[in-house]
């Protein structure tokens, strides 16, 4: 598979509906949407930002809690790695194209909170009960 066969617009539009769910407070329509979401990644491959074939691992707190940057589509890779660059986070990254389930080990590490997805508009956290 090829970096410019990657597109989730399918999941960029559960993220939009999320969010406008969580404005009305909709807890329900929350719930099912997430639902949705789990059911859409299961089978889906995404660019997964690796270093030395390790997935990049982003602090989230300091106490060792840590979030994987995944990316839905070729030009949300080009805007996360400039992200990276601006916070000289971006030496040796590289990435690769998987199904989410690739690092199974990390679902086993307390520390892992989950997959951030376009992490340079900081869209959306895949928590580990998505995965």
């Amino acid at each position: 598979m090829k970096l410019e066969e990657i597109k989730h617009p399918e999941l960029k539009n559960h993220i939009s509906m999320i969010y406008m769910h969580s404005e009305n407070q909709n807890q329900e329509a929350i719930d099912k949407t997430e639902s949705e979401i789990k059911e859409y990644i299961k089978d889906k491959h995404f660019i997964i930002s690796v270093e030395d074939s390790k997935p990049v691992k982003i602090p989230y707190a300091n106490n060792g809690e840590y979030i994987v940057p995944i990316f839905t589509d070729e030009q949300e890779y080009i805007n996360g790695m400039q992200y990276f660059s601006f916070n000289v986070m971006d030496e040796n990254k590289d990435y690769i194209i998987e199904k989410l389930d690739y690092f199974k080990k990390l679902k086993e590490d307390p520390n892992f909170l989950g997959y951030i997805v376009n992490i340079a508009r900081v869209s959306y956290i895949l928590n580990t009960s998505l995965i």
